[in-house]
């Protein structure tokens, strides 16, 4: 049987801290003995035989980006219950699509259980900032000078959320800014709010109705604006109603358009071919590169009204680069579907260093690409981005890990490394924002540093005894201490 529940939302299991119940978050790789549940983004999913299945914002398999990771999860999760939680737009869409599967579908809706209140006035001046607050843009830039002009006033402190911070980062974030004790009071975060966190919100405040795409510059979407409004005052957070409003009074008209108009009925979802699709075409293109197959085959694909392709700009990108390389098809296939950034140099670097090592050698030990050195801790915008694509790095070699577990066995160092990386981004926040670096010296490092990557800044990943402390620190070190 299939249950589609509308706006409903499972990742609140885990974010209230039941470890009892959730065995592995893989947004957060956080292991609890004993649990008899799981939890993983649509993306790391492993298609096995369960009694009972969820599937939280079921209309992301619209998207043209991750919509066919959503797609797989629906037509391919082997449960007796599939539970869909997500917009009503969806419904129409999933009815069509499971009638080929002979699944009996239950739609129950669900009514919001605290009003939403739009104002008629925008929020003017900064000094109307309050505890509670959540300004919302849509770039990084964008969010570290709303925070900067936000703390200069000295009555409030800050909390950051993007998409681009690992998800540990972004859900201590939330945590401080939720915690009544603690001096976050406000926060100021890009549409990430949106999904898989619950956030103590009063007042969500749009400083801009439109954001880049990664083509132009649009309007938000209807869509878009429910899901980011819809943060302010949530059930069950200390907040009986939610507001929202603009910073400017000439993005009230399509605020307050957006939140009376009824989502777009979602038409299809997206598809990628899996690789056995990929396997059999590639039989009559013995001579050609996986690129090639991959063009070819998208090429001439033909759909049904219910499905389109998805975007596949960034996986014919990796595909450009694995090619060069003497692998199979699967293996060139899975570093395709992998989640790398090819848009981030350092990712993409991380990406061809470890398909390259894993052709040459057949194992790719996490060690071979730390080196004992000079260390610089992160303490501006370029630095900060650059960690966050180490992190990613990271990211990439536990997803390899799961996939290719004999040639990638450094998963339990790289997770280790990776929590480093965040706490080092987290304590940044913290400490710095952007403001002049605290003038102390670090008085006790702990054992085990080292760099990744041998580049022309390098950052700290051992273990950071106190996180109060950004001045440049210089050490040389061994790693074999870790």
């Amino acid at each position: 049987m299939l249950s589609f529940h509308l706006l409903v939302n499972i990742k609140v299991l885990v974010e209230q801290g039941k470890r009892s119940l959730v065995s592995n978050y893989r947004t957060r790789r956080e292991e609890v003995d004993g649990a008899k549940h799981k939890a993983v983004t649509v993306e790391w999913l492993m298609l096995l035989l369960n009694d009972c299945a969820v599937i939280d914002e079921i209309q992301m398999l619209g998207c043209r980006t991750r919509g066919f990771s959503f797609t797989r999860a629906l037509l391919g999760i082997s449960a007796d219950e599939l539970h869909l939680c997500g917009d009503p737009a969806a419904v129409p869409l999933i009815q069509e699509i499971l009638k080929v599967t002979g699944d009996d579908v239950e739609v129950q809706s669900y009514e919001r259980l605290s009003p939403l209140v739009p104002l008629k006035v925008p929020l003017g001046s900064f000094s109307n900032i309050r505890t509670g607050d959540c300004i919302v843009t849509f770039s990084r830039r964008d969010i570290y000078r709303l925070k900067k002009r936000i703390e200069s006033s000295g009555k409030h402190l800050c909390s950051v959320v993007y998409g681009s911070l690992p998800p540990e980062t972004r859900t201590r974030q939330a945590t401080m800014f939720n915690d009544a004790s603690s001096e976050s009071d406000v926060l100021v975060a890009s549409d990430a709010i949106g999904m898989g966190l619950n956030l103590n919100i009063s007042r969500i405040i749009f400083s801009t109705m439109e954001k880049f795409d990664g083509v132009g510059m649009r309007e938000l979407t209807v869509p878009e604006v429910k899901q980011i409004a819809g943060r302010a005052g949530r059930y069950g957070s200390k907040f009986p109603k939610g507001e929202v409003t603009c910073l400017s009074s000439e993005d009230l008209p399509l605020l307050h358009s957006s939140l009376n108009s009824a989502s777009p009925t979602l038409e299809c979802a997206g598809l990628f071919p899996t690789f056995d699709l990929i396997y059999m075409y590639s039989r009559l293109h013995a001579k050609s590169g996986l690129h090639e197959i991959l063009e070819h085959f998208l090429e001439n694909a033909k759909l049904s009204e219910n499905y389109f392709i998805a975007n596949c700009e960034e996986i014919l990108k990796v595909a450009v680069v694995i090619d060069e390389l003497p692998l199979g098809l699967h293996d060139k296939y899975l570093f395709c579907i992998s989640p790398v950034d090819m848009k981030d140099d350092i990712s993409s670097q991380g990406l061809t260093q470890f398909a390259t090592t894993y052709a040459t050698k057949g194992i790719v030990q996490l060690r071979e690409i730390f080196t004992p050195g000079t260390l610089a801790v992160p303490k501006s915008e370029s630095a900060l981005r650059e960690l966050e694509s180490i992190h990613k790095v990271l990211d990439l070699y536990v997803w390899l890990s799961f996939r290719l577990e004999e040639s990638f066995p450094d998963r339990e160092l790289a997770s280790s490394q990776k929590a480093i990386c965040s706490q080092l981004i987290e304590d940044f926040l913290e400490r710095l924002g952007w403001q002049k670096a605290l003038a102390k010296i670090m008085p006790r490092p702990g054992p085990g540093f080292g760099t990744l990557f041998s580049r022309k800044k390098q950052y700290l990943v051992g273990k950071w005894w106190k996180s109060y402390v950004w001045r440049k620190v210089l050490l040389s070190t061994n790693f074999k201490d870790t």
